[in-house]
């Protein structure tokens, strides 16, 4: 069959020297390591594609439907690969073409109804080899899918016919630099210069980024293409206008300069991998959407940050994330065939996560906590209270979790190494700290906020048992305090947006903006704040630096519905900024949940209203027993 375009061109055996590793596991990688893994990655898609031809081959018709069938599609592929090698591998590299070859195969493996017609789906590979075609200069004429009167050029752009038709089959031909696409209700002539729209034809916007000492990345902003790393809910993607595409551009070359100057070891990763990004809709300040796909290296989903800052937090948080995927490809990091599935607490998540996704998220989180240590490193860093914030937040986190994770047997040796390079990074963090008060503010701000988010971790998914809760609420409220139960606790998983970062949120706002965080305390109400999803008027109350009245809040809430589990958390994080009730505080840090079920219990089936700082200084005093 002549398995791939490059059969001519044999990819050589990848490996990594011990240094080009090591660089790896520390999470950053060096100009040759991430070299290689860019040919191993394109090594890792030829395999992928050859395996879907494997699988295509039996299905003959089925897999073609009016199309021609694959092979001939292939062959045309081939033969501009002949013509214009570069290009060819420029496409087959593509994100997208990535998560469409694993969709696709994953769709044979495991059939079952579709929207798409198999043969529409298969069609994308005539596309991807017209495509390469066009690139290469050929004459041809080859016939592709036209969905919803769509017909996709990868890398290229969009034809739009008049159609009524779901699926029907276009013809492209090109002949001496003309090349127009024909359906049965319609013809469009694509322009000379295919980078200017033209009617019927939009193509993809693009931008170029220079960072100093490299080469130009030219970046494709892919907001047409149907293979989507964060789909819409309506399966398509939405076209961007031309104001959106100007901010979005600026965001993103802006940002790759901040990541350059702060971080260069996000920024090689940047130069290197980054290809594309789809835009995907935008959220609130300070929660800016992203995601990748680690069948689709190279590219990213991204809302419309804030400010550049954010952008390229964002883009080191998921180029973060590509270099694993491309790492993992050579070097698996969990057995294959693990053992029954632990789930972890996940600083950086709303949900219980298994190992897969906690070696992803530590990866992440160590790029997003070097560029925020670069950025306190510059000058003038020492002032910069949002950069040891988030530093100080990260670092800490990680140095929690990692040597948790670490004794997971599920681990390859790979996997082992990549936590120990994390960890020799993170602690060789530990000895920093910051001269200026207003920088150690900040940091003991982010200690603050990580309890915050793990005893709010823990009101969501631990549940104590209930014959627990129930010798607890018949002992209250006795003078000797209770005894509490062994360790008996169950973990619920459920994937769910709890938004345990909304307080983190709004101390983000209160230092890059607390005049705009004053404003909003004309606007909200003890139901919500605008703009906050997750926030009450006790957690701005909080953020504008008055804890006493925030305890006020939340103490008042809890008297009437002590079952919020965001109420429960405040109060432990205003007790312990005024210093008051420590028993309670301290109930409150090491048992939250079991303070909640109590509360709960005596509320519901015994209809007593119990102040909560009370009860839970009344179970703080078994804790304080029983250290």
């Amino acid at each position: 069959m002549g398995r791939t375009p490059a059969a001519g061109e044999a990819e050589p055996l990848h490996r990594l020297t011990p240094r080009q590793f090591e660089s790896l596991t520390q999470g950053e990688g060096d100009a040759d390591a991430l070299a290689e893994l860019v040919r191993a990655e394109h090594s890792h898609r030829l395999l992928l594609l050859d395996v879907l031809m494997d699988a295509l081959t039996p299905l003959a018709g089925a897999a073609a439907g009016p199309l021609p069938a694959p092979r001939r599609a292939w062959d045309l592929l081939a033969a501009a690969q002949r013509r214009a090698p570069t290009a060819v591998r420029e496409l087959l590299d593509l994100p997208e073409t990535g998560l469409w070859a694993a969709q696709l195969l994953n769709r044979l493996c495991r059939p079952r109804p579709h929207e798409l017609p198999l043969w529409a789906d298969v069609g994308h590979l005539h596309c991807l080899a017209a495509a390469a075609a066009l690139r290469a200069g050929l004459d041809f004429s080859f016939p592709l899918p036209c969905v919803a009167g769509r017909v996709e050029l990868p890398a290229l752009g969009q034809v739009r016919l008049p159609t009524r038709a779901a699926q029907e089959v276009a013809v492209l031909a090109a002949r001496a630099g003309t090349v127009t696409v024909t359906a049965p209700h319609g013809i469009v002539r694509l322009p000379d210069d295919p980078s200017r729209p033209a009617p019927g034809w939009l193509p993809l916007h693009h931008t170029e980024l220079r960072l100093p000492g490299t080469a130009p990345v030219r970046l494709a902003f892919d907001d047409l293409g149907p293979h989507r790393i964060a789909p819409r809910p309506t399966g398509a993607a939405r076209r961007l206008g031309r104001r959106t595409v100007t901010r979005l551009t600026r965001l993103v070359q802006g940002a790759a300069r901040l990541v350059a100057e702060a971080d260069p070891a996000s920024a090689a990763t940047l130069t290197a991998l980054l290809r594309t990004i789809q835009p995907m809709q935008a959220y609130e300040l300070f929660r800016v959407r992203s995601a990748t796909s680690g069948h689709g290296v190279g590219g990213l989903a991204l809302s419309l940050p804030e400010s550049e800052l954010a952008c390229a937090a964002a883009l080191v948080h998921e180029l973060q994330h590509s270099k694993l995927d491309a790492f993992a490809h050579l070097f698996p990091l969990i057995e294959e065939e693990p053992g029954p599935g632990r789930l972890y607490y996940a600083p950086w998540r709303d949900d219980p996560r298994p190992l897969a996704g906690m070696l992803q998220g530590i990866y992440a989180f160590t790029g997003v906590a070097r560029f925020w240590r670069g950025r306190t490193r510059l000058p003038g860093g020492a002032h910069d209270q949002l950069a040891w914030l988030e530093f100080s937040l990260w670092h800490g986190q990680l140095a929690q979790v990692v040597p948790r994770i670490a004794t997971d047997p599920e681990l390859t040796e790979a996997g082992r190494s990549l936590l120990d390079g994390v960890q020799a990074i993170v602690s060789g963090w530990s000895a920093e700290a910051p001269g200026e008060t207003a920088a150690r503010e900040a940091v003991q701000l982010a200690g603050r906020l990580a309890a915050d988010h793990r005893v709010l971790w823990r009101l969501h998914h631990v549940r104590p048992f209930p014959e627990d809760v129930e010798a607890l609420a018949a002992a209250w409220p006795t003078d000797d305090g209770p005894t509490l139960p062994a360790r008996r606790q169950g973990v619920r998983a459920e994937r769910r947006q709890w938004h345990l970062d909304t307080r983190a949120v709004l101390a983000r706002m209160a230092l890059a903006d607390p005049v705009a965080l004053d404003k909003l305390r004309d606007t909200a109400d003890e139901d919500g704040v605008p703009g906050v999803t997750g926030a009450v008027l006790a957690d701005l109350v909080w953020a504008t630096g008055d804890p006493a009245t925030a305890e006020h809040h939340y103490r008042l809430s809890l008297t009437e519905a002590p079952a919020t589990p965001a109420a429960w958390a405040g109060l432990r994080l205003t007790l312990e900024e005024t210093g008051r009730a420590p028993s309670a505080l301290r109930a409150l840090t090491a048992a939250p949940e079991l303070v909640r079920a109590l509360a709960r219990h005596l509320h519901g089936r015994v209809g007593r209203q119990v102040d909560p700082v009370e009860l839970a200084a009344w179970v703080g005093r078994a804790v304080d027993a029983g250290t």
